[in-house]
C-alpha cells in the first residue's frame, strides 16, 4: 500500500510539473511574442542573405577589411555550366556573395509614376519605352539586385545593372524561340558582373555581350533601342503615364541608402582589369556600341557638347544617335541598328572587353 502510495505521488507531482511547464509556454508564448518571433526569423534570414554583399559595399567604399577571396572559377564549376568557356577560367573571380547570394528581380511590382511616393526627384532611374508602353528602374534598387527579369508590351526584358561600372544595358530575353530568366553568378570577369540562366545554367557577360559557357557560348541577346539613364523627376515629366518598379521586392533592403558612394568619388578599380588605357580616367561614362565587328565608345561628355547634345553618326555604315544633357548628365540611347549592342559603361569597362574600340572625337 504505502509504495502504491508512493507510486501515485510521484505521478502526481510529475502531471503538476507538466500543467505548470505548459502553462509557462502559453503564459511566454503570447500572440505579439508569436509575432515577435517570426519577424526575428525573418530578419535574420535577410541578414545572412545580406551580409556578405554588404561587405563587399563597404571594401569598394574604402572601409577597413578583408578584400573579397579572389576566388577562380574553378571552385565554383558545380554552380554552373562551363563548357565551351571562352574566358580565360583563372580570371573569373568571386566577387564575394555565391550563386544567387545577390537575388535578381522577377515580375517586379509596379507604380504610376505619379503615385511613387517611395522615389526622390533626383533617383536616377532606367526608363524603357517599348510599343507605347514606359517603365522606369530604380538604380537605387538595381543597386542591390543587378537586373529585372521582366515583359513590357509582350517583349520579355532583362534591365542589367553592374554597379562596380556604372554599366546599363536592357536586352530581349528572348533566343531562339526560347525565354531565358537570369540571375546573379556571384563571379566577376573586369571587375563586371557575370550573370547566369536559370534555363541552362550558363554564364553571360554584360559588357561583353555574349554567353561565355553553355549551349549559347559566343551568341548575343537582342539589344534593345529607346532606353535611357535618367532622373525619376525628369522621366515622370516626361512619361506620366509611365509606371514605376517599386521597392517592394520581397527582400530586406535600405534602398534609399546609397552604397558605392565613396567607389563612385575616387577613380580605383575594385578588382583586376586587363588590358587599361589612359585616355581617359577609369570611371569616366561612355557609351559603347558594337554593330558589325566594330566597336565605338562615345564618352557622355563628348555627347553633352555635341549641338543639342545630340549625336549623330556612322559605325560599320549605319546610323546610330545618342543623346545626353545635364550634370550629371542623363543619357538615351535613341537609335542603334538592329544587331547592335549598346552600354553605358565607365571606360575602363568598355577598353577592357573591347580594346580595339574606336572613339568619337578622336
Amino acid at each position: 500500500m504505502t509504495a502504491d502510495l508512493s507510486q501515485e505521488a510521484a505521478d502526481q507531482a510529475t502531471d503538476q510539473t507538466a500543467t505548470a511547464e505548459t502553462a509557462a509556454a502559453e503564459s511566454y508564448w503570447t500572440p505579439a511574442k508569436v509575432v515577435l518571433g517570426l519577424f526575428m526569423a525573418v530578419a535574420a534570414a535577410g541578414i545572412v542573405g545580406f551580409i556578405q554583399w554588404d561587405e563587399v559595399v563597404r571594401i569598394a567604399n574604402g572601409a577597413s577589411g578583408t578584400r573579397p577571396a579572389l576566388v577562380n572559377a574553378a571552385s565554383r564549376e558545380p554552380d554552373f555550366d562551363l563548357t565551351d568557356l571562352r574566358l580565360p577560367k583563372d580570371r573569373i573571380l568571386s566577387g564575394g556573395p555565391r550563386k544567387d547570394g545577390i537575388p535578381s528581380l522577377t515580375d517586379p511590382a509596379v507604380a504610376p509614376v505619379l503615385e511613387a511616393d517611395f522615389m526622390n526627384d533626383d533617383d536616377r532611374v532606367v526608363g524603357i519605352t517599348i510599343d507605347g508602353q514606359s517603365r522606369a528602374y530604380p538604380i537605387k534598387v538595381l543597386n542591390y539586385h543587378e537586373c529585372y527579369n521582366d515583359v513590357i508590351a509582350d517583349v520579355p526584358i532583362a534591365v542589367i545593372f553592374c554597379p562596380l561600372c556604372d554599366s546599363v544595358s536592357v536586352v530581349d530575353r528572348r533566343l531562339d524561340g526560347k525565354t531565358y530568366e537570369f540571375g546573379i553568378s556571384g563571379l566577376l570577369f573586369n571587375s563586371n558582373v557575370l550573370l547566369h540562366d536559370r534555363q541552362d545554367d550558363a554564364l553571360w557577360s554584360q559588357v561583353g555581350f555574349e554567353a561565355v559557357s553553355g549551349p549559347n557560348a559566343g551568341r548575343s541577346l537582342r539589344h534593345l533601342a529607346g532606353w535611357e539613364l535618367t532622373t525619376f523627376a525628369k522621366w515622370s515629366d516626361e512619361h506620366p503615364d509611365s509606371t514605376v518598379a517599386t521597392i517592394d521586392t520581397g527582400h530586406y533592403r535600405g534602398y534609399d541608402d546609397t552604397p558605392y558612394t565613396r567607389y563612385f568619388e575616387n577613380d580605383d578599380v575594385m578588382f583586376p582589369v586587363e588590358p587599361t588605357d589612359d585616355r581617359f580616367l577609369n570611371k569616366t561614362p561612355v557609351v559603347g556600341v558594337f554593330v558589325g565587328g566594330v566597336a565605338k565608345a562615345y564618352p557622355v561628355d563628348s555627347i553633352v557638347a555635341a549641338a543639342d547634345g545630340r549625336v549623330e553618326d556612322t559605325l560599320a555604315g549605319q546610323r546610330i544617335i545618342l543623346q545626353a544633357q545635364g550634370t550629371p548628365a542623363t543619357v538615351r540611347v535613341v537609335e542603334t541598328p538592329e544587331g547592335s549592342q549598346a552600354v553605358h559603361t565607365f571606360w575602363f569597362a568598355w577598353y577592357a572587353f573591347h580594346p580595339d574600340t574606336k572613339v568619337y572625337g578622336r
